[in-house]
């Protein structure tokens, strides 16, 4: 039997975000898994159902200090797991500071380090202006893979240049289309698992912090019910803001109307309940989220701020995020009659996102077969 490859997958916390959901997809569909040994490391905020997805689909989980706590601990931590399983394959998904968890791992040996880059930040401070180009910098230098998500993603962390180049791989936020088509079954189900009886349902999937702009998600929503009073606001997921933002429901009088279902396992099925998806992010690269809700063949209204290419079926419109709530409230509106598109997994597929195709240039690159920047 030959030695399996052993690879390490780098991401902040495992608390069903964007980067978890991507990660457990691309794993779980490749095409040949048993080439493989999967390892995490992570900062010590977790889930335990999250981390139990994880360990169910093989991994072995390591979570250390949190770099916030104390740095130090938070490197030797990892540089122990590092020297001590000698990995393959480094490939870490934090964005701005991967470069530090790939200079350990090019220290202790590994040959493949896969730089990705999830989001497209915007500067907001003079502190950022100076200090994100050497970290893009040192993240160039650490890594010998460039990955992203998207367009956007890439030519913040990466340049322009490098995307235009094709120095950077993309890896499409794929989904199993076959697990997001609409299903009017268990559309059914969650519903009255939920207390929903025929009402027009606004859904949103996120981890509750300040990207996802939920406080102008609640104030949409307020706004909508003065022209559809039954609506629902369904919520799924959890994190440092939930309670500030069930405050606000609160403070609103918005309680019987707002449904908070903290984690979820089953997001697909979520998306079936929902007659309309709102995404109205401060910022994003190329949301998995976006791609799932297309699949189901709901509506979407997305921030301006989100790169405009998961843009796949006709059914998104993207909405400022600056100028108040009408123009949101009106589109939700004008969407409260409107049918799914029973042709969104086709076109899903049709436009390179479907898994199974892009889980296969994720396993070129753990072999080393696919080309390196540096």
């Amino acid at each position: 039997m030959s030695k399996k490859i052993k690879v390490v997958e780098f991401i902040p916390r495992l608390e069903f975000g964007g980067v978890e959901a991507v990660v457990l997809n691309y794993i779980s569909h490749l095409p040949d898994r048993e080439k493989f040994e999967f390892h995490v490391i992570a900062q010590n905020i977790y889930d335990p159902k999250c981390v139990r997805q994880f360990e169910n689909l093989g991994f072995k989980v390591h979570l250390v200090t949190h770099k916030r706590t104390s740095m130090v601990k938070n490197c030797s931590e990892i540089w122990k797991i590092l020297k001590e399983k000698n990995f393959d394959v480094a490939h870490s998904h934090m964005t701005l500071t991967n470069f530090y968890v790939l200079f350990m791992a090019k220290a202790a040996g590994t040959n493949i380090r896969i730089s990705h880059s999830h989001n497209a930040f915007k500067i907001e401070n003079w502190k950022q202006k100076v200090s994100w180009p050497i970290l893009k910098f040192f993240n160039r230098k650490a890594a010998n893979i460039w990955a992203t998500c998207g367009y956007d993603a890439g030519a913040f962390l990466f340049g322009e240049k490098a995307m235009q180049r094709n120095q950077v791989v993309v890896m499409n936020n794929a989904i199993d289309e076959n697990l997001f088509r609409y299903n009017p079954l268990v559309r059914k189900q969650l519903r009255e698992k939920l207390g929903i009886a025929e009402e027009f349902v606004i859904g949103h999937i996120g981890r509750f912090m300040e990207q996802k702009n939920h406080t102008f998600l609640i104030d949409i929503f307020a706004d909508v019910l003065k022209h559809i009073p039954d609506a629902k606001l369904l919520l799924v997921g959890a994190g440092e803001l939930q309670s500030r933002i069930s405050d606000k429901v609160k403070k609103l009088n918005l309680e019987e109307s707002v449904i908070f279902t903290g984690n979820v396992t089953n997001p697909q099925e979520y998306y079936q309940a929902m007659d309309l998806f709102a995404l109205p992010s401060l910022f994003e690269g190329l949301p998995v989220v976006s791609i799932e809700a297309q699949a189901s063949g709901v509506p979407c209204l997305i921030s301006d701020k989100v790169d405009t290419r998961c843009k796949i079926t006709p059914d998104v419109k993207f909405l400022p995020i600056n100028q108040g709530t009408k123009q949101w409230v009106d589109e939700i509106v004008d969407c409260k009659n409107k049918g799914r598109n029973e042709k969104a997994d086709q076109q899903i597929i049709n436009s390179g996102y479907s898994i199974l195709k892009e889980a296969e240039k994720l396993e070129l690159l753990y072999l080393g077969k696919t080309m390196k920047v540096n």
